[in-house]
């Protein structure tokens, strides 16, 4: 029974199930919406382009790929539609890479989705609950 799996693991572990759970939900709501397949280093790399447009190093360092592997999920990124790729005045090496308008409303439907199943996490466990668990995630426990 699951039950008892989580019941025997670590806090490491445990958020590991969680977040993995988490993001499954995520994307069968997002399925169900009528949305294409997306993995999991796409929707990494989509969300940390709605923040500012990157590199593809930039990108590989953040999402923590290879360069190879951000070149392989840009392209087929740019394929769906969702980004460009754009130059970089004064740079002829390096391009940018953007959100296109269907990578913007993917970030927003995303968005959505993520509240709403925020919410009926608040209905569980309660809305206190839930901003201190974001509280104490937002700290930094590793290092100094």
């Amino acid at each position: 029974m699951m039950d008892d799996y989580l019941q025997e693991l670590n806090l490491i572990d445990l958020i590991s199930e969680k977040h993995k759970k988490l993001r499954r939900e995520v994307m069968k709501l997002w399925l169900e919406n009528g949305g294409e397949e997306v993995t999991d280093t796409e929707a990494h790399m989509l969300a940390m382009l709605e923040k500012s447009s990157l590199t593809i190093a930039e990108s590989a360092r953040k999402v923590g790929v290879t360069r190879q592997a951000a070149h392989k999920c840009a392209k087929k990124l740019i394929e769906q539609g969702y980004i460009k790729m754009e130059d970089i005045e004064g740079n002829k090496r390096d391009k940018l890479i953007v959100l296109t308008e269907k990578g913007k409303v993917y970030c927003s439907e995303m968005l959505k989705i993520k509240k709403k199943m925020e919410e009926e996490i608040s209905m569980k466990i309660g809305r206190d609950n839930v901003e201190m668990i974001k509280m104490y995630l937002r700290r930094d426990w590793i290092g100094d």
